[in-house]
């Protein structure tokens, strides 16, 4: 296979904050460019996976349309190789067609003083395409910040001026990592949490990669499925502490439309504690459709793996959670049943009759200590509106 190399001068490439000192360098560099190897020359490239890994996949019909047009006009653009290692940079498409179809291609080789420069530089050129998605571009960002603020020891070795009047080592390491995230959300026009959140999905895909596979993370980067991220970060909580196995079985059933966060939630809890024919006091705590019921009883009717159906005064709720329940000293779960009904019955006709006082003093009753142990005076008024309603 026949390739043309050219070389360009590392340091037009190297990931550096000074934007306006590695704009100048590229120009420099760029008017250096002279063939280095003849044209006849047959190249082997190398192909580092994890290099690879940060250039989003190909849909199958993407690249079926990319062989289709490499066979029909030739490998226009040069593939972009790390000089003096015959590392792809960019092109890992394009040489793994070319080589298929023995179709000629071109490389230019850039010189990396290191293999942070060389991420960096494939993460800003994926970044500069027109056709990132939000998902891609997330990740890349995350990947950038995560190599520019490099380890902790080079962090406490650096100590800038800015460092000067830090007390701990955790204040110097917070003060650079600050110092790189705005630097870079100054660049993409994002604020510095945003570039800290971009890291952590960034950590949380890469985890999930090694637990479950890169077409695992290459599946998330397309949206197939689609994911939030509070589903990634918390589907990778579970691959790093609970194992692979447990992670693998919650990912293939998202592939079902079963909600990830939901998932893990229900295999946390404990088993549920209720028991049939409780009364409890409802806590509307993170259920808006409880909230006009808060502090009221009910019976439970039915208990499930994770939520009980309950009746109340007023109507019938089929999933509950245990925990918007909470249990209440009753004399007499049949008797606070059986007032239960007498008070449901009264509240189906004096609702739909509209009668604003008897629906108030049916909601008074739905809030008492104890369904089964009514006073003289609230047993009076429940037989008076009994009466009153031919019951």
């Amino acid at each position: 296979m026949s390739g043309t190399i050219m070389s360009i001068n590392s340091a037009s490439i190297i990931c550096d904050e000074q934007q306006d000192l590695q704009a100048k360098t590229v120009e420099e560099n760029e008017e250096r460019i002279t063939p280095s190897i003849p044209p006849s020359f047959n190249v082997e490239l190398q192909i580092d996976s994890e290099f690879k890994n940060l250039i989003p996949p190909l849909s199958v019909e993407e690249k079926t349309q990319l062989e289709a047009n490499l066979k029909e006009f030739g490998c226009i653009d040069p593939l972009v190789v790390w000089e003096g290692k015959s590392i792809i940079l960019d092109g890992h498409n394009r040489y793994e067609i070319c080589t298929k179809n023995q179709i000629p291609y071109k490389i230019v080789e850039i010189d990396m003083p290191s293999r942070d420069d060389a991420i960096c530089w494939i993460v800003n050129n994926q970044l500069g395409r027109r056709n990132t998605t939000p998902e891609v571009a997330s990740y890349l960002r995350g990947k950038r910040y995560l190599h520019l603020k490099g380890n902790r020891e080079d962090n406490l070795k650096q100590n800038s001026p800015k460092c000067k009047t830090c007390t701990s080592e955790e204040e110097v390491e917070d003060a650079i990592s600050m110092d790189k995230a705005k630097s870079l959300a100054a660049e993409y026009k994002v604020s510095p949490r945003t570039i800290k959140n971009d890291a952590k999905l960034s950590q949380a895909i890469d985890t999930l990669a090694d637990a479950l596979g890169e077409k695992v993370k290459h599946s998330i980067l397309s949206r197939s499925p689609k994911m939030t991220k509070e589903d990634i970060l918390s589907l990778a909580q579970v691959a790093h502490t609970q194992g692979s196995t447990l992670a693998k079985q919650i990912f293939d059933n998202k592939q079902g439309n079963t909600s990830i966060v939901q998932q893990i939630k229900d295999k946390q809890r404990v088993p549920n504690p209720r028991i049939v024919g409780e009364v409890c006091l409802i806590i509307s705590k993170g259920d808006p459709d409880l909230k006009q019921y808060s502090r009221c009883w009910c019976i439970i009717n039915a208990v499930n793996l994770h939520s009980c159906a309950i009746k109340t005064w007023k109507m019938d709720f089929p999933t509950v959670k245990p925990e918007n329940l909470e249990p209440t000293y009753t004399v007499s779960e049949e008797i606070a049943a059986q007032n239960c009904q007498r008070i449901r019955r009264l509240a189906d006709i004096v609702c739909k009759d509209g009668e604003p006082t008897h629906i108030a003093v049916l909601e008074a009753l739905s809030r008492m200590h104890d369904p089964a142990n009514l006073t003289s005076k609230q047993e009076r008024i429940l037989c008076f509106l009994e009466k009153e309603y031919n019951l």
